[in-house]
């Protein structure tokens, strides 16, 4: 899967918002809306990119700590990362209701 083809799935796909800003090295993908805040980061995972430009790994940002990163190594295909992303939307809404109260 390519840089693009990743990012449109992503995208279209799992519904997922990209952060603005793109750079060489990763771009980061949110639930819904873009919140960095750690109180309130809406952020599901983040794709990092080899020398190449292309999709290396993802990090999954909800299962992920200060501490240990959890990632999926590429080659990346939309069987595979199905489970993975649905699973990390779903840990983030969690996250959510329990700051909102809802």
């Amino acid at each position: 899967m390519t840089r693009q083809q990743l990012h449109d799935w992503l995208v279209a796909t799992a519904g997922l918002v990209p952060e603005p800003a793109v750079n060489s090295v990763s771009r980061t993908y949110f639930y819904k809306t873009v919140e960095w805040h750690p109180a309130r980061s809406s952020r599901v995972l983040r794709v990092l990119f080899g020398a190449d430009g292309q999709p290396n790994r993802i990090q999954l940002c909800a299962s992920s700590d200060n501490n240990n990163a959890v990632l999926i190594a590429g080659p990346f295909t939309v069987q595979g990362l199905g489970a993975p992303v649905a699973q990390e939307v779903e840990r983030v809404r969690e996250r959510l209701g329990a700051c909102s109260g809802g």
